[in-house]
C-alpha cells in the first residue's frame, strides 16, 4: 500500500511539474522585468536630473522682412526708418524684394539696407503664388527677378515663397531643386506676425487720426505676435527642438516702420538673442530643400561675395 502512495504521489508531481515550472518562470520574469523597470526609472530620473542641471538653450530669433522695398506711399522715408531701428539696436536682418515693385528712385535705398549689413533675397517678380501657377512660370518669376536684383542680392542666396505658398507634389520637389540649382536656400519662418490684418486696419484711418489710433492699436499687435512666439515654442518643445531658433515674418509697411523698434524690444525683454538668418537656419534640424540627392550633389558649396558693382542698374530698370 505504501508503494501504491509513493508511486501515485510520484505521478502527481510529474502531472503538476510542468505547472510548477511555468509558475517559477513567470515569477522570475516578473521579478526581472521588475528589476529592470526599476533601472530603468533610475537612469531615466538621473537624465531628469542631468537636463535641469544643463543651462536652458539660448533663445534666437531672427527677423524677417517681406515685400520690399514697401508697402504703401513714401517708400524710401519708411523703410529707412526701419534701417535705422535695426543699425540702432544691432539687430540682423534679412529683407526679401519684390522685383518688379522697384522703381529707379528705391536703388538706393536698398543699396543703403545691403550695405548697412542687412541681407535681400528674392521674392519673384511679381510676388507671384505657386499654388495658382504652373512650375515654368513660377521659375520664370524667379529667373526674371534674380536678373533684375542681382546689383543688390546679397550672399548667402535666400528665397521666401510669397504668400509662404510651396505647392505640393511634384510641383513643390521640382521648384525646391530649382532653387537649389541655383544656389537659394530657402527662408521659412515660424513666427507669422499677421502684420498685414493691423496695416490694413490703420490705413483705414484718416491721416489726421492714424497717430492716435496707432497707439491703440499697438498692443494687440504686440500681443498677437507674442502669443504667436509662445505658439512656436510650443511647437520647438512638442519636437524636443527647443535650441531651434524662431524665425519672424514681418512686412516693409507703415504699421512696422513705427512699430518696429517695439517688437525689438519685447523680444529683447524676453531674453531672446537677435541672430542672422543664416546662423538662425543652422539649428533647423530639417532645413526645407530639394530631395533628389543627384540635385543635391550639384550644387556648389562654395559662396561668392556679393555683387555690389552698379553699373548694370540702368539695363535692369529699363521697364520702369
Amino acid at each position: 500500500m505504501k508503494i501504491i502512495k509513493k508511486l501515485l504521489f510520484i505521478v502527481i508531481f510529474l502531472a503538476a511539474l510542468p505547472r510548477i515550472c511555468i509558475a517559477l518562470e513567470s515569477d522570475s520574469l516578473h521579478k526581472a522585468n521588475h528589476v529592470q523597470n526599476m533601472q530603468e526609472d533610475h537612469v531615466n530620473e538621473k537624465k531628469e536630473q542631468f537636463e535641469l542641471l544643463q543651462p536652458a538653450p539660448k533663445k534666437m530669433i531672427s527677423i524677417t522682412i517681406d515685400d520690399l522695398p514697401f508697402v504703401g506711399e513714401y517708400r524710401n522715408f519708411h523703410l529707412n526708418m526701419m534701417i535705422e531701428t535695426m543699425t540702432k539696436e544691432e539687430v540682423p536682418a534679412t529683407g526679401f524684394i519684390i522685383a518688379s515693385e522697384v522703381r529707379k528712385n528705391n536703388w538706393e535705398i536698398l543699396r543703403k539696407f545691403r550695405d548697412a549689413g542687412f541681407g535681400l533675397g528674392n521674392h519673384t517678380l511679381n510676388h507671384a503664388n505657386l499654388n495658382k501657377m504652373e512650375t515654368k512660370e513660377y521659375i520664370r518669376e524667379i529667373q526674371k527677378a534674380d536678373n533684375i536684383l542681382l546689383p543688390v542680392l546679397t550672399e548667402p542666396k535666400y528665397f521666401r515663397y510669397p504668400y509662404l505658398a510651396m505647392s505640393s507634389g511634384k510641383k513643390k520637389e521640382d521648384i525646391l531643386c530649382y532653387l537649389a540649382q541655383k544656389n537659394y536656400q530657402v527662408a521659412p519662418i515660424t513666427i507669422d506676425s499677421k502684420d498685414f490684418v493691423f496695416n490694413q486696419r490703420l490705413l483705414s484711418v484718416s491721416e489726421i487720426n492714424r497717430r492716435t489710433y496707432l497707439e491703440e492699436l499697438k498692443p494687440f499687435y504686440l500681443d498677437f505676435i507674442w502669443q504667436q512666439t509662445l505658439r512656436a515654442e510650443e511647437h520647438n518643445q512638442f519636437h524636443h527642438n527647443n535650441a531651434q531658433a524662431q524665425i519672424l515674418l514681418i512686412h516693409a509697411n507703415l504699421l512696422n516702420a513705427y512699430v518696429l523698434p517695439d517688437i525689438i524690444h519685447l523680444y529683447k525683454q524676453k531674453g531672446y538673442e537677435f541672430v542672422s538668418l543664416e546662423n538662425a537656419l543652422k539649428t533647423f534640424k530639417f532645413p526645407t530643400q530639394c530631395a533628389r540627392t543627384q540635385v543635391l550633389a550639384r550644387i556648389q558649396t562654395k559662396q561668392q561675395q556679393h555683387i555690389s558693382s552698379d553699373k548694370n542698374i540702368k539695363t535692369f530698370v529699363e521697364w520702369d
